[in-house]
């Protein structure tokens, strides 16, 4: 069994993960563990897209991808894999649905507030990034990494609430870059894309801290001439929030929608939420990376 950490949980796993940080399981029960076992396929008459089927209630999630297998998250605590074939642990798809789709909804069922984005810390304190696909996430986080700045997670990002308020919790330490963007960020040493066709985005391991890190604002990112910010009504601050939760179409079935509403409305109480503006323009990054860290310097 492997040991690891990912999302401030310890995972146990029969499955090698290395995109995660590995520690020492021997003197603690795991709070995740991800095992091989048999899982019932989801029917094919249940309705998907690109070769994915869900069924989900409260306590479970099944998933049927038809050409990698099925498996079954319950519980917020335990994750089971049954793979079409014997090596799919070296394909890298198979380990990044275990690392990201799942383990999101691990965080899910664990009450966490799960969200399509990047995160990054700046001097202690989190911003998150959010937008539709090809909105430009991954490559802000990556500008703020190349200045220094701790990339907290790009994909999934898992907020917990306290009473001091939302925090992010650091997820899986790796960057997924396309190849004109990590060229113009000069990023060395990341991996080929995918063997899945489909998927055409570099790899890179990164540095991150392994605390959670308090929430001090949310950006939504959008095109524009110059770099700005600008303010976003109540009401489009949660359709952009709901517009990008992981999970988001599970609501029903698994009677979160109301825990959910609440989170939404607890983030948006306590966190700043404006648009950044900034032009498509890889060499202009670095300025919607002071503006954000003259914002949070200045809270």
């Amino acid at each position: 069994m492997y040991r690891y950490s990912a999302y401030d949980l310890r995972l146990r796993s029969e499955f090698e993960l290395p995109e995660l940080s590995e520690i020492d399981l021997d003197e603690a029960e795991p709070d995740v563990e991800i095992v091989r076992g048999a899982v019932e396929h989801v029917p094919e008459n249940v309705e998907g897209t690109g070769g994915r089927r869900i069924t989900a209630a409260p306590e479970a999630v099944r998933l049927t991808y038809d050409s990698i297998g099925s498996f079954l998250v319950e519980g917020g605590t335990r994750i089971v894999c049954d793979p079409v074939d014997t090596n799919a642990g070296e394909r890298e798809f198979f380990r990044r649905l275990i690392e990201n789709e799942l383990l999101g909804l691990v965080l899910y069922q664990r009450d966490h507030l799960v969200l399509h984005g990047s995160a990054v810390s700046v001097d202690g304190q989190a911003v998150i990034f959010i937008g539709p696909r090809g909105a430009g996430k991954s490559t802000t986080a990556a500008a703020f990494g190349a200045e220094g700045h701790s990339v907290l997670e790009d994909d999934v990002v898992a907020i917990r609430f306290n009473d001091n308020g939302p925090i992010v919790v650091p997820g899986v330490p790796q960057l997924r870059l396309k190849s004109d963007a990590a060229a113009a960020l000069d990023v060395q040493q990341t991996t080929k894309p995918s063997e899945e066709s489909w998927y055409e985005k570099h790899l890179l391991h990164v540095e991150t801290t392994s605390e959670p890190v308090p929430l001090r604002g949310c950006y939504l990112l959008v095109d524009g001439e110059t770099c700005a910010f600008d303010s976003v009504p109540v009401r489009e601050q949660i359709l952009s929030l709901i517009a990008q939760t992981h999970a988001r179409g599970l609501l029903s079935d698994t009677n979160r929608s109301p825990i959910h509403f609440d989170q939404c409305s607890r983030f948006i109480e306590a966190v700043p939420v404006r648009k950044l503006k900034r032009p498509r323009d890889h060499r202009r990054l670095q300025s919607a990376v002071d503006l954000v860290v003259k914002d949070v310097k200045n809270a």
